[in-house]
């Protein structure tokens, strides 16, 4: 592909309207991580919590996460050959239209087959361009991106979809962070990506239910305390459970954070289902890191 070009499809208004809650005050996604196979599954994760919050039809959020997970996979596989690198997936309502986009910093896809094989898009584009309703592609050296967009209320006049890398510098290629506005959504998708992360660590039904709440407090607390109004979570998976990094938070933020999340008769419920707690500095403010492993009885 030449530098900045892009490609896509036009809607072709023949999908059923997706019932929906009402759009205003939707917040965005952005999901970096680690491109290899085992973390496409969160990013499936995360926009099945979103669509949900949307009210899309389960049929329709079919159709969505195939179409993502394909746009992962083709980055995991071609974008960085044996090499490791960022995969960058942000979601967000944009003119009544859930648009998703997919970002690798490598090699990016191959749209032509290498020896005239398949389909001009090969399998995977073509299915993408076929579940939805505008689907678009940009690549230069620097990368490339996929850009795909379902009509959420089945209204035609929406502005062609602009497909172009996004800018800004690479983020580390070795970490997961979860950055979300504040909204309701927030909690249904972070809550649904914590809880596939503990089934990984093979935590029991009772650990994944505190694994659920803890997700849902830090969602509901947190962004009351960040310097900037996202919330932002970074995920570490270790052995026997993982971590989560919240922040960066204003100073003093943690423990604001911390004491927010107290119920009446059963105390702080992040120092009651965390396994430790730790504060630390960052650039600017703090981060709070939550540990969560597997408890014995």
């Amino acid at each position: 592909m030449n530098d900045g070009t892009s490609t896509s499809t036009p809607p072709d208004g023949g999908s059923e309207p997706a019932h929906q809650r009402a759009l205003v005050d939707v917040p965005d996604v952005r999901f970096t991580l680690p491109a290899v196979p085992a973390n496409v599954a969160l990013v499936r994760q995360a926009l099945a919590g979103f669509a949900d919050e949307l009210g899309v039809d389960p049929a329709r959020a079919a159709d969505m996460k195939i179409a993502l997970t394909e746009a992962c996979t083709n980055a995991v596989v071609h974008a960085y050959g044996d090499g490791d690198g960022p995969l960058e997936v942000t979601m967000g309502v944009d003119h009544g239209r859930l648009v998703l986009t997919v970002r690798d910093r490598g090699h990016g896809l191959r749209p032509l087959p290498s020896e005239s094989e398949g389909p001009p898009l090969g399998f995977g584009l073509a299915l993408i361009a076929s579940l939805s309703d505008e689907f678009g592609i940009a690549g230069s050296h620097h990368g490339t991106e996929v850009r795909i967009a379902f009509s959420l209320d089945g209204v035609d006049d929406a502005p062609p979809l602009v497909v172009q890398l996004s800018p800004g510098e690479a983020p580390a290629a070795d970490e997961v962070v979860l950055a979300l506005t504040p909204g309701g959504q927030a909690a249904s998708v972070l809550g649904r990506v914590v809880s596939l992360v503990a089934a990984r660590a093979d935590f029991s039904i009772d650990r994944l239910s505190d694994a659920q709440i803890v997700s849902d407090a830090i969602a509901g607390a947190a962004v009351n305390h960040t310097l900037d109004g996202y919330l932002r979570v970074g995920i570490e998976e270790r052995d026997g459970g993982f971590e989560l990094v919240i922040g960066p938070l204003v100073r003093g933020g943690a423990e604001s954070l911390i004491r927010d999340t107290e119920l009446p008769g059963l105390g702080r419920l992040l120092e009651r289902l965390a396994d430790d707690l730790t504060v630390e500095p960052a650039d600017e403010g703090e981060l709070l890191r939550a540990r969560l492993g597997e408890r014995t009885a």
